[in-house]
């Protein structure tokens, strides 16, 4: 595409009071995140057969596991008793293929739910054994990447799954990559607001100061060349402030800018490759591909006004076993742009509630947050 990005006028935002009611939060429950891919993690964290981990979408608590065969399951972690959670932990190993209900030790098949004992002495004649398994989620593995539905009915399709796309992920064989890193936080802001911060630049030159240095067109606050309207002419100029990447001599999104002489082939070769390649798929994850690793970053709602922000950093094996490769490098990088981000969400939400306003507004550069607006409203109908 080579026309100019940025709205033509500006437009009104979401109602403010979207960012924090509680009625509306639970309307998004039901009908985004209740039928919504939801992400879940790369699947190297549940690389034994028979671990597990839990995942919270608001207060929906969901189970998700290798069973003896090293096949992958999820189920609501509920008991079909009186509703007790069975996996109180985020994480762990089962001893053997059954799952035991740690308040009244019903116990489930860990490979199909199916209810296999209660704790009673006399099952009553009323009591049917097989109506009482564990419900199952649907669960997708795409490119090593694990995603769950609460909804059955809704299947996975690719074409319509993620806003920005690019085909070499199915090149990088992503399953193969192994997690280096995993950072989480709680931020106090409405899981929308970090994704409309994630769909801007305005903020940039002031929040990032050593972001913009390594990608130039950000400090012009732009996420690309094309929101300026002279940017056919601006292009022809030999500086990436005009012509997009990252600043001359820097390779990835690191401390120094160097990836200390490991990079992926694939990326490497890419046509048209400027340092970083993002996917993204609404309403709980978005990706980057970097010439040396891929950042996976995770948004859960917690409440209508605290979201939970994961990142998980993937490597080529080889890359992992090259003493001189500084992961730390990378890491640090990123982990201080995300807390910068988190920072501004935060005072973004504090000034929500004010009743004098209604809606925000949204400038010509903001365009990237209407389809984020247009892709909700569109949701909650």
């Amino acid at each position: 595409m080579s026309k100019f990005y940025s709205l033509t006028k500006s437009v009104n935002s979401i109602p403010l009071k979207w960012y924090y009611d509680l009625n509306h939060f639970e309307k998004e429950q039901l009908k985004i995140f209740n039928k919504e891919w939801i992400y879940v993690c790369h699947e190297n964290n549940l690389k034994e057969s028979l671990s597990y981990l839990t995942i919270k979408v608001s207060k929906v608590d969901i189970l998700i596991l290798k069973d003896k065969l090293n096949v992958l399951k999820a189920y609501l972690n509920t008991c079909r008793h009186r509703g007790s959670v069975i996996c109180s932990n985020q994480n762990g190993k089962l001893k053997n293929n059954i799952l035991i209900c740690p308040y009244h030790q019903w116990s489930y098949n860990a490979s199909d739910g199916k209810l296999l004992k209660t704790s009673s002495f006399k099952i009553p004649k009323n009591f049917k054994i097989s109506n009482y398994g564990l419900k199952k989620i649907n669960i997708k593995i795409w490119n090593g990447l694990i995603f769950i539905n609460l909804d059955k009915k809704i299947k996975w399709k690719i074409k319509n799954r993620f806003q920005d796309y690019n085909e070499i992920v199915n090149k990088l064989n992503v399953e193969k990559y192994e997690v280096a890193h995993r950072w989480k936080k709680i931020i106090k802001c409405n899981w929308k607001l970090f994704w409309e911060n994630y769909s801007e630049c305005l903020h940039c030159p002031n929040i990032h100061p050593d972001l913009t240095k390594l990608v130039p067109v950000y400090g012009r606050r732009m996420v690309d060349i094309k929101d300026d309207p002279n940017w056919k002419k601006l292009k022809k100029i030999d500086h990436p402030k005009f012509q997009g990447g990252l600043r001359k001599g820097a390779e990835t999104w690191s401390l120094d800018g160097s990836a200390h002489g490991k990079k992926i082939k694939e990326v490497e070769q890419s046509r048209n490759f400027q340092g970083f390649i993002y996917i993204t798929t609404w309403p709980t994850m978005f990706l980057v591909i970097f010439i040396d690793h891929i950042r996976v970053v995770r948004i859960l709602p917690k409440t209508n006004s605290e979201t939970e922000v994961s990142a998980e950093w993937l490597f080529p094996s080889d890359t992992l076993k090259d003493k001189n490769y500084k992961i730390k490098n990378v890491v640090d990088f990123s982990v201080k742009v995300m807390s910068e981000d988190s920072h501004a969400c935060e005072l973004n939400q504090q000034g929500v509630y004010n009743p004098a306003y209604k809606t925000g507004i949204l400038m010509p550069e903001e365009y990237e947050i209407k389809r984020f607006h247009d892709w909700l409203r569109k949701k909650l109908i």
